[in-house]
């Protein structure tokens, strides 16, 4: 999807030393048209193709044959097999139009339409393990468990099977990277972990309300969803009985109905989506981040950190990261200790500034999109050179044999 931090992020980078051609589908018109308008997506990217989206419905036929295939819910090479052609000829016929080096996939969805070729390779950036986030996801909600695990064992056949289509897979924490290592042992891998723009996540110095919570996210996003949930049910309620002027604001787009439905909760604000996530985390007193189940870096948490902000998070949280218990943040793994460690804070205003300073310095001297940007260009830079001299070398063999 055009916009995703990680992707711009690491495009933005690669973009000061190579052309980079984005083909991408798009949400709506006006997403469509807000990132073509973007100075940023003009610097980085030398052309911007939109690719269409799936139909909405098929046939039964096709469903079954789908079924029959254990094809995940986002394949549609059975579902829509003419959609399935069109996108992954488009993309084809963009990277030969394009004389691209190297095919860059964003995503397990979009990797069905993609595979190396002994002259262009193809790299996965598959971000978190879906296998991962699936069982923890089984092992943390009671419900639709049945559901979940046909799902894992979905993501867990599609994650096996790259090392047949991909030359490197890269995930942003070894958490993950492990995770796929023991399901494709001999696909190459690499993590090039997330970062955070300090230059844009700096505190401006305005005005801070400390009994403001703020949680940021995309909130149909399952985890996210069931973290709010989770925090509004199980741990506001202890917060507000000892600081009853508490309020939780959830700031982030595509809220559920579940999501939604909070706002009528004492001291709950549901935002939506906005422009600009800055002047909430500004106006913060605090940042919480109770996640119960997920994969992958968290960017919320180094966004919240490079602004200052102190933070009270779950152990799955910070999966991948760097940061010191009781230096950089507080943690906490249940209920009880989190609306604890969260009343701490609220009532050692000293303590609260110290970790939003010793966050936002080992956000700033770790987590730089440079480093990480820097990290995937030698990568890439290895596999060209790697698949250039076997291509060279086949050319010699070839003729070799025809010489003899």
């Amino acid at each position: 999807m055009p916009g995703s931090p990680r992707l711009f992020s690491l495009c933005r980078e690669l973009s000061r030393r190579h052309e980079l051609h984005l083909a991408t589908r798009c949400s709506s018109q006006e997403r469509h048209q807000w990132f073509l308008s973007d100075p940023g997506t003009r610097q980085v990217f030398k052309s911007l193709t939109i690719l269409p989206n799936p139909p909405s419905s098929t046939t039964w036929w096709r469903r079954q044959r789908h079924r029959f295939h254990r094809g995940a819910y986002f394949e549609t090479e059975y579902l829509y097999p003419e959609y399935y052609r069109l996108i992954r000829d488009t993309i084809h016929s963009l990277a030969s139009e394009k004389q691209a080096d190297i095919l860059y996939v964003d995503g397990l969805a979009t990797s069905q339409y993609v595979e190396s070729t002994s002259a262009r390779p193809a790299v996965l950036d598959i971000h978190d393990s879906w296998t991962l986030l699936l069982t923890r996801s089984m092992k943390a909600q009671k419900s639709k468990r049945l559901a979940r695990h046909l799902e894992a064992w979905e993501a867990g056949r599609k994650e096996r099977s790259l090392a047949q289509n991909f030359s490197l897979v890269i995930t942003n924490s070894p958490i993950d990277e492990s995770v796929i290592k023991s399901l494709a042992p001999s696909v190459k891998t690499l993590t090039i972990g997330n970062g955070v723009d300090t230059e844009f996540f700096r505190s401006n110095g305005g005005a801070v309300q400390w009994t403001k919570l703020v949680f940021t996210g995309v909130l149909e996003y399952g985890p996210n969803e069931d973290a709010v949930v989770y925090f509004c049910e199980s741990i506001l309620p202890s917060i507000r009985e000892r600081v009853p002027e508490i309020e939780f604001w959830v700031v982030g787009s595509a809220p559920t109905a579940k999501v939604q439905s909070l706002a009528q909760l004492p001291g709950v604000h549901v935002t939506g989506s906005v422009p600009d996530v800055r002047p909430y985390l500004e106006s913060a007193g605090l940042f919480v981040c109770p996640l119960r189940f997920g994969s992958g870096v968290k960017n919320k948490i180094l966004a919240a950190l490079a602004m200052g902000k102190p933070v009270v998070a779950t152990r799955v949280s910070l999966d991948g990261l760097d940061l010191r218990e009781d230096h950089d943040l507080l943690v906490a793994d249940n209920s009880a200790s989190f609306a604890d460690q969260v009343i701490r804070l609220l009532n050692d205003r000293r303590l609260a500034e110290e970790l939003g300073r010793t966050g936002q310095r080992s956000v700033k001297q770790r987590y730089s999109w440079q480093g990480s940007g820097h990290v995937l260009d030698e990568a890439l830079h290895t596999l060209v050179r790697s698949t250039t001299s076997t291509t060279a070398r086949q050319s010699f063999i070839r003729r070799s044999a025809g010489e003899s």
